[in-house]
């Protein structure tokens, strides 16, 4: 049974709509004349019943997956936009004509297609509908002309009636033809007068016929009237009627002409529906008869040669249209009349230059022409043909390999780049089977499955040269098969050696560190959700390792010996772990370890522990050898996370909380962890609107001079009061800060804040105090500090000199040449230079000589481990000596007892804070402090 063709999915990627009743609809399109067509959203066919096949004489391949455009022999007709538009507005259409071909048709067809969109659960899939083929009613003319020959014969061979009728018209005689035309027997019919038989309507003329039979002529021929049949019904009788006055009869003989009556209003109408077709339909159309007149010119004829139907008709076809004489066209039609053979042919039109497809038919008559205008077609061919060679030039041009090969595999063709590609000659390659040359390939052109054409796009493959090399190839084929069954392999093969080199380069640069050539994040997310995807119910131990001390060794050795380091570091950790773990680095001194734990916390413990061994070894930098521990947080699969970013989070908590316990150590996550967590990031969150919803304020901490034992200044610090948070330590959101970038506009806040307030001070209590404002290493290389500390002085009205600028140590040497250029700036506007936290950090004086100081500030930790240790005020004395020498004021923190105030004093420091004297006081406690004060201003 034959079958609905559909396009395989896997070539168009669409899930064809299927038609209803698919048993039954096979036969029903077999039989029919119409053809039954779905197609997709796109509008290409994806279903087709064999009717349209037929039209077309070609198999489904050459109709499934074209759009009508394709198929349409001119992109303007207007039933082909008419169609356009009722598709492109999802509307049902009926009875839209166009012409339609393939490339194997010798001549187009004339369809006729109707068609309703396809909606499943709302969603547009496409039309189907119906359609026909209307080509064939262009030889109705003939089909009519012989139906009106064949009625002609039936009325030639019809028995006649014959009667015999007296002067009165009664009927004598009957023969059995009129019996059985009347539905009479003889006997019921004798004696009858005739008029009574006759039809009423017709009764007049009969009576009127015997008057003037007697009276006139006596022979009356074939007068058609209607007779009465016994049942009731009608016969039409074209009756002969004869008047012989000796006799007193009537002889009339009289024939049935009911059939050939109906034939004549039959062969009206097929006349007319002729004439119609033929003036509607697409082609130009014109007869001549024998002696070349012309018999019938249709309104497309006349509007072509531009001359009125009347010039035409019965005029000579040449003489009528002067412009055929000595044309292939003429020449053409005579050969036809000639040899009465039909004739197909295309030429061009003399002085028009269009091209016309002409079909002549001879007939006894004469000629039947029909002609129409293929200039697009013409045209389009030709450019084709010229693409074509466009094409093959192209391709002997291009860079890409080229190849055309039969079904079997094996080359009929090749360009020079394949040639070059491969290292044969032309000659080597063509008959070779491509298995020979692409191993991937099978040697059957299995490129595609099965026996239905395909195609490859963008298929990586290796081709073997004729020196045994390979080159890394992408390919582009397809296969397709004609209607004749053979089939050939069109193929593009491009080089992509190079290209897939600079990708495994690149993908080694988007997955592995470019120092030390470990893991980089991407590599350990992917490696790491694999490990969980695989883990089942096994145990896996995410370690954050972090260097400890790291930047300092950065700091003063530079960046080279802190990369070697690095990497020294990567080949310690990969050489401690199995090859099913992964060690990844994150950046900076941060690594990541990942390994599978068969016994749980005891395995991750002792690997933890493998790693510390491993890095308490020297490192070996050139010029000298460092030490370096680390801080490790482990996490567990599956106790403490089951996501990646769990285990992450929690590994960096842990770790944390390993740097707390003092480094060099390992630390477990634990369930408090993630509250700590969480505190740290509220922290950061609060931190981005802190300044903006005035969440911060300074406190005052008076600094004393301690010969003197007076006021000259304070400390600014800032304090943090958040509405959920409560008063956050600054130990707690400055380190954040830091890390998060906000440091610089929370200290410029800070600076702005104690300048003003120390204006406010000056000329409400007339004290000239000098603030002191800390600084963070970032705002140090802000390249606008000093425009930024001239605004706060100028917005303030403060003299530079009572302004003080602190900085840690660490702050400093972070870079020593921007930090000495920066701080020379500052100086030499008048405004003094500190160092905090002296005795924390490196605690060497003489790289303090590199920048423009005037203040060191000694730590509280420094001052009381000299005071409690052995070497009592000596060594303070002597520190301070030395700090005078390099001509330093020495400013003590900390002070909480009389004794260490005592020994401060002996020791000679220049001034001091702490809580002996006060605690850091808000803006009115401090206000308060002053208000306070006696004119000398002393504390004691």
């Amino acid at each position: 049974m034959p079958a609905l063709h559909e396009v395989p999915r896997s070539a168009l990627r669409i899930a064809p709509a299927q038609p209803p009743s698919r048993e039954p609809f096979p036969s029903l399109t077999r039989l029919s004349s119409h053809w039954y067509w779905e197609t997709d959203e796109a509008g290409r066919l994806t279903i087709v019943s064999e009717g349209m096949q037929r039209v077309f004489g070609v198999g489904p391949e050459a109709l499934l997956g074209k759009r009508r455009e394709e198929l349409a022999t001119d992109p303007h007709d207007p039933g082909l936009l008419e169609y356009q538009r009722r598709t492109a507005r999802l509307e049902p259409f009926q009875d839209l004509e166009y012409v339609a071909a393939v490339a194997a048709q010798d001549t187009p067809s004339h369809l006729v297609i109707s068609g309703e969109p396809i909606f499943e659960r709302g969603a547009f899939r496409g039309y189907r509908g119906i359609g026909r083929d209307i080509t064939g009613e262009r030889q109705n003319a003939r089909m009519v002309a012989d139906l009106a020959a064949e009625n002609s014969a039936l009325i030639d061979n019809a028995v006649d009636l014959l009667a015999i009728l007296d002067e009165d018209g009664r009927l004598l005689r009957i023969n059995q033809s009129a019996c059985d035309a009347l539905g009479y027997t003889p006997e019921e019919l004798r004696g009858r007068p005739y008029d009574k038989l006759v039809h009423p309507d017709d009764r007049p003329r009969a009576a009127m016929l015997g008057h003037y039979l007697r009276h006139g002529d006596a022979l009356v021929r074939d007068m058609a009237m209607r007779w009465l049949r016994k049942d009731g019904g009608t016969v039409h009788l074209s009756m002969s009627l004869r008047w012989l006055p000796s006799q007193r009869r009537v002889y009339a003989s009289a024939r049935d002409i009911s059939a050939s009556q109906a034939i004549q209003e039959e062969l009206q109408k097929s006349r007319n529906r002729l004439s119609a077709l033929i003036e509607t339909m697409g082609d130009a159309f014109f007869a001549v008869s024998r002696d070349w007149r012309c018999t019938y010119v249709n309104r497309k004829t006349v509007a072509f040669v531009g001359r009125p139907q009347h010039t035409l008709l019965g005029r000579i076809l040449w003489e009528a249209v002067p412009e055929l004489l000595g044309t292939e066209s003429l020449a053409r039609f005579r050969l036809a009349m000639e040899s009465g053979r039909n004739s197909t042919f295309e030429a061009a039109h003399p002085g028009s230059g269009t091209w016309h497809e002409t079909r002549v038919y001879p007939h006894e008559d004469g000629l039947s022409v029909f002609f129409h205008d293929i200039t697009a077609r013409f045209m389009a061919e030709r450019a084709i043909r010229e693409s074509e060679q466009r094409l093959r030039e192209v391709i002997a041009m291009t860079p890409s390999g080229y190849l055309l090969a039969d079904r079997a595999g094996r080359l009929l063709d090749v360009n020079p780049a394949f040639c070059a590609m491969s290292g044969y000659g032309r000659d080597e390659l063509l008959g070779r089977k491509l298995g020979t040359l692409l191993p991937d390939c099978p040697d059957e052109p299995a490129l595609f499955d099965g026996d239905e054409p395909g195609a490859v796009h963008g298929r990586e493959g290796t081709l073997r040269r004729k020196d045994g090399h390979g080159l890394t190839v992408l390919i582009n084929a397809n296969f397709k098969e004609d209607a004749g069954g053979q089939a050939t392999i069109t193929g593009f093969l491009t080089d992509i050696t190079g290209r897939k080199q600079d990708e495994a380069r690149l993908q080694q640069l988007a997955t592995h560190d470019t120092l030390t050539g470990l893991p980089n994040r991407v590599l350990l997310n992917e490696r790491l959700q694999q490990m969980l995807a695989e883990a089942g119910g096994s145990e896996l131990a995410v370690m954050f390792i972090d260097l400890d001390q790291f930047k300092k060794i950065n700091d003063s050795m530079g960046h080279e010996p802190g990369d070697k380091l690095l990497c020294q570091v990567a080949l310690r950790l990969r050489a401690m772990l199995q090859a099913d773990s992964i060690v990844a680095r994150l950046g900076g001194d941060e690594f990541v370890a990942v390994a599978p734990c068969p016994a749980g916390a005891s395995s991750a413990a002792a690997i933890a522990a493998l790693l510390l061994a491993a890095l308490a070894a020297p490192f070996d930098l050139g010029a000298q050898e460092v030490f370096v521990s680390a801080s490790i947080g482990v996490a567990m699969y599956p106790q403490d996370a089951v996501t990646r970013e769990g285990l992450f989070q929690n590994a960096d908590a842990a770790m944390y909380r390993a740097k707390a316990s003092g480094r060099n150590a390992w630390c477990f996550f634990e369930a408090e962890m993630s509250a700590e967590t969480r505190i740290r990031m509220q922290i950061e969150q609060a931190l981005h609107r802190a300044l903006e919803r005035g969440e911060f304020e300074l406190h005052y901490q008076p600094r004393v001079d301690l010969r003197s034992m007076t006021v000259v200044g304070m400390e600014a610090l800032i304090r943090w009061n958040h509405p959920q948070l409560g008063r956050v330590a600054p130990l707690d959101f400055i380190p954040i800060a830091e890390e998060k970038g906000l440091i610089e506009d929370i200290g410029a806040w800070v600076l702005r804040e104690a300048c003003l307030q120390n204006g406010r001070f000056l000329r409400q209590f007339g004290r000239s105090l000098r603030v002191s404002v800390n600084l963070s290493a970032r705002q140090l290389r802000c390249e606008t500090l000093g425009a930024q500390v001239a605004a706060a002085l100028d917005a303030a009205g403060l003299p530079p000199h009572l302004l003080e600028l602190e900085l840690t140590e660490s702050a400093l040497i972070e870079d020593m040449d921007v930090s000495a250029r920066r701080l020379g700036e500052l100086k030499a506007s008048g405004i003094r230079i500190a160092v905090d936290d002296f005795g924390t950090g490196y605690s060497a004086l003489a790289y303090l000589q590199r920048f423009p100081l005037d203040i060191l500030k000694l730590d509280r930790s420094f001052i009381n481990q000299q005071i409690d240790g052995d070497g009592s005020v000596n060594f303070i004395k002597a520190f301070i000596d030395l700090a005078h020498a390099l001509n330093l004021s020495v400013v003590a923190e900390g002070i909480e007892t009389a004794a260490t105030l005592e020994t401060l004093r002996a020791s000679q420091c220049d001034e001091g804070q702490g809580y002996l004297f006060s605690r850091p006081l808000s803006l009115p406690e401090f206000q308060l402090f002053l208000a306070r004060l006696p004119a000398s201003a002393c504390v004691v």
